[in-house]
């Protein structure tokens, strides 16, 4: 039997990333989402991955009888990264590139295993991201990046009621410097032009400015008594910092 490698995987026009193709499976059903894409999935790996699925096809619903399932509002590429994560072929793990994007589509259909490398990720990535940042205090620059990761945990978080993450989130954001998501942020001397140096963040290189106006408007839609917690825990740790 001839093998593959991982880059002739890639490669090969007859090697098609799981979910991709159709035909594959005798019991297939079709995932359709907005912009019309479609992954192809084996109705009884859905049923046993997921109690959710498990009642929508084993009920009388509509997508029992047309093979199809409409995924309103999801995204294709995010719910192959989750189906990829589930496939015991590939079993891609969670990691901080795809955690955000997947443990929503884990808590929606309730698949526990990923939910709690979901959960485990995310708190391990808080407690780095703090580390991180401890190790540089003193320049507002080495912050911003961790700011902005802790934040985006933090809503997530928040979403999906994981309430021992939103604390763990709300105390680590409370030791960053305030003046990058509260108040005016005056850049300091390893920062000099902020507005054109950048960090990457997802793939994309972003300016710091626009890092820090995306960590302003993010704190913004936080509930206002979390605002409040978050501030005060900042000045209990600096008596003499003034929020401005």
């Amino acid at each position: 039997m001839s093998t593959h490698t991982e880059d002739e995987k890639e490669e090969c026009p007859k090697c098609p990333e799981p979910f991709t193709a159709h035909g594959k499976c005798l019991d297939e059903v079709r995932l359709v989402f907005d912009d019309q894409q479609e992954l192809y999935v084996s109705q009884n790996f859905l049923i046993l991955s997921s109690p959710v699925f498990e009642a929508m096809f084993k009920n009388d619903f509509k997508e029992k009888q047309q093979s199809a399932v409409l995924l309103k509002e999801k995204s294709y590429t995010d719910f192959h990264e989750f189906l990829m994560c589930i496939h015991p072929g590939t079993l891609k793990p969670v990691t901080e590139a795809n955690v955000l994007r997947i443990v929503p589509i884990a808590e929606e259909y309730q698949v526990d295993s990923i939910i709690q490398s979901c959960k485990s990720v995310m708190k391990n990535w808080l407690e780095k991201e703090y580390v991180s940042a401890k190790s540089k205090t003193g320049f507002y620059m080495f912050h911003i990046k961790p700011t902005r990761q802790c934040l985006s945990i933090l809503t997530t978080s928040l979403a999906l009621n994981y309430i021992s993450l939103v604390d763990n989130a709300v105390d680590i954001i409370a030791k960053m410097p305030h003046r990058i998501y509260y108040g005016s942020y005056k850049p300091d001397t390893l920062c000099t032009d902020y507005h054109s140096n950048t960090q990457e963040i997802n793939g994309k290189k972003i300016t710091y400015r626009k890092i820090i106006g995306e960590c302003k408007t993010v704190f913004q839609t936080l509930p206002a008594e979390l605002r409040c917690t978050i501030l005060s825990k900042r000045l209990a740790l600096d008596k003499d910092n003034v929020v401005k």
